[in-house]
């Protein structure tokens, strides 16, 4: 009997060692899962971040884009109108010259 006893006893120690590492283990997991979550969730957020900020960065470009574009086209315009003003104040010195 009392080696029975002993036995469950040891038994019983032991059971409660396990339960208390399985426990342990059990605590581990949970903090490195919540681990993984917390920095899946800030990644996520940079992401976004990232995204909105090439997002409005795309548009500056285009902005600008669009600007230079038009000074291209006012340039090329006052180019034209200088050489269209040449010609006439050349057509009018001959016109003068010949008259």
């Amino acid at each position: 009997m009392k080696l029975k006893n002993a036995k469950l006893i040891n038994e019983l120690q032991r059971l409660r060692h396990e339960y208390m590492d399985l426990r342990r283990d059990k605590e581990e997991m949970t903090k490195t899962y919540e681990g993984i979550l917390r920095k899946q969730r800030e990644e996520r957020d940079h992401a976004f971040r990232v995204k909105q900020d090439l997002a409005a960065a795309n548009t500056a470009l285009k902005s600008r884009d669009r600007e230079r574009d038009t000074a291209a086209t006012s340039k090329r315009q006052r180019d034209q109108m200088c050489e269209e003003f040449k010609r006439e104040k050349t057509e009018a010195l001959k016109r003068l010259h010949n008259a």
